[in-house]
């Protein structure tokens, strides 16, 4: 039953990434040839990118006589990647499968279900482990040399380590489970900050990494005798793996077991109740108030803002490029210095405002909230049609919910920029007016698209801001965008006319634009609302 109930819970997981209808009755071939080559894909980049780190680390470590100190690296790496990789996963699988009650009302037994998570979880864990221990195993093999003892005892470390860190998730996934029993309210929001706090996290590690490398590299000695001294599960680890020392590797595998023996031992005991809980609902009193009435339009659109943010990854997905504004934002303000010294070059200054322009057009380009509006409402599309409400009001509630997220976050990246840069007034509206007509643009786009070809059969509502048509076009041409407007300039029109020309040019095609799309949406886009059913 617990192979059954593993099987079940892999078969669930891949079909919830290549399913996005209601209708298909499985995953094609051919889709499925897609995702394996997306994940070879992925996996090869991240099997290169250290691959070349670990290359240029054992040799200096062999130098300095601290060659143990490579394998510690390697764990640590291990641990934060299969330690971000599952912690979100590991709290959907354990603590909010939605098959929690229908399984445990069958006659299978609770160790079983419990089982089953746990290790799904894990068998994706040694995926994410493979992509760091199998070229750390070569590099050091190929540079160094491994005795046979050593070569079984990695292998022990790799079947070994990702339980502690399964350990590690499901205590951390504990915690996160019961922050957000408390403040249910707040789920979303919590996700999403998750979210962005790791997303900016690896953005920064990939941008500094060659800085920390160097910095590894001189002060290499002094990590490795902090590691000795307080981290002493990863030393033991490195001198089983470079020394062949038995004892050295009965300690590390003591320090890995341990944890997860424990962990599991706890989850067994309370699965019941944590497989059961619910999220508890403050009981709401009627106060009697004075009635606040909105205006249709106002309701409209509060209804598309609950509706796009009761959904983290619909969030997500939709409004990246928000999140990137915010990012780069604090980025330039903490490099300020840096690209202000840039600014001050003179055959930089001519550019800078078309550069600015096209920096922000090219963030917000991956913000498609408006190309998934009409999709979203799936099998309650037929509601807000049924309402005594004109076609128009709920068409502006949609775009309108697209500008009153995206725009001011390309206006914050445009106030940074113009602080740091400290360019002039006129060059200051260019950078302010010409995102706030892409976003419009965009905007206007995505809906058109999205009235053109809805998508009503989707399994959940990731799928239509992630596969639908509609998206998936609206995002080419918005990214294709900047590189045609930077493109027509360089390679045709940099010898006929100035910088300052071509920006009124692109400002006045993307206000007719603008204009021809709104007047599309208005006309041809509210009978095609109509004809949809």
């Amino acid at each position: 039953m617990l192979m059954k109930l593993i099987k079940i819970r892999l078969q669930g997981i891949l079909l919830r990434q290549t399913k996005s209808t209601k209708k298909s009755k499985g995953t094609g071939i051919g889709k499925l040839i897609l995702y394996g080559l997306l994940f070879v894909y992925v996996a090869v980049v991240f099997v290169g990118m250290f691959g070349m780190l670990f290359d240029s680390l054992v040799e200096p470590l062999q130098m300095m006589g601290i060659e143990w100190f490579y394998f510690a690296l390697m764990a640590l790496f291990i641990v934060i990647l299969c330690f971000i990789g599952s912690i979100f996963l590991t709290h959907h699988e354990i603590y909010e499968a939605k098959d929690n009650e229908l399984l445990l009302s069958m006659p299978i037994k609770n160790s079983d279900v419990l089982l089953s998570r746990v290790f799904t979880i894990l068998i994706l864990n040694y995926l994410y482990e493979s992509v760091i221990a199998l070229p750390a195993f070569y590099i050091y093999v190929t540079n160094i040399g491994m005795s046979v003892m050593e070569i079984m005892m990695f292998i022990g470390v790799f079947l070994t380590l990702p339980l502690f860190v399964l350990a590690l998730s499901c205590f951390f996934s504990w915690i996160l489970a019961h922050i957000l029993v408390k403040i249910h309210r707040f789920k979303t929001m919590i996700a999403v900050i998750l979210f962005v706090a790791v997303f900016a996290l690896y953005m920064y590690a990939v941008n500094s990494l060659q800085v920390y490398m160097a910095w590894l590299i001189e002060n290499g000695k002094s990590i490795a005798e902090a590691i000795e001294n307080s981290v002493f599960p990863l030393y033991h680890l490195s001198l089983a793996l470079t020394q062949g020392n038995i004892m050295s590797f009965m300690i590390y595998l003591l320090c890995a077991l341990l944890p997860f023996v424990l962990v599991i031992y706890l989850l067994s005991v309370n699965f019941i109740k944590m497989a059961t809980t619910k999220p508890k609902v403050k009981k709401a009193i009627y106060k009697a108030k004075p009635m606040k009435q909105n205006t249709i339009f106002k309701a409209l659109v509060i209804r598309e803002v609950k509706h796009f943010t009761s959904n983290a990854m619909v969030m997500l997905n939709g409004a990246m490029g928000i999140i990137l504004c915010i990012i780069a934002s604090v980025a330039i303000l903490f490099y300020q210095d840096e690209i202000h010294m840039i600014v001050q070059i003179p055959q930089i200054q001519e550019f800078i405002t078309p550069v600015l322009c096209l920096m922000i057009i090219a963030v917000s380009s991956l913000n498609m909230i408006s190309a998934s509006s009409i999709s979203l409402e799936g099998d309650r599309f037929w509601i807000i049609k049924a309402l005594p409400i004109t076609t128009k009001d709920i068409l502006n509630s949609k775009l309108a919910m697209h500008a009153i997220f995206c725009i001011p976050g390309g206006l914050l990246l445009s106030i940074v920029l113009i602080f740091v840069t400290k360019i002039g007034i006129i060059e200051s509206l260019f950078v302010v007016i010409v995102p706030i007509l892409f976003t419009l643009l965009i905007d206007f786009l995505g809906l058109v698209l999205n009235l053109w070809k809805p998508k009503f059969d989707w399994v959940n509502e990731t799928v239509c801001v992630k596969q639908s048509l509609p998206v998936v076009l609206t995002m080419f041409i918005s990214m294709g965008i900047a590189v045609v407007i930077a493109m027509v300039y360089g390679l045709w029109l940099v010898d006929i006319m100035s910088v300052s020309v071509y920006m009124y040019c692109v400002i006045i095609v993307a206000l007719i634009l603008d204009v021809f799309l709104y007047y599309m949406i208005q006309t041809w886009g509210v009978h095609q609302f109509d004809q949809i059913s």
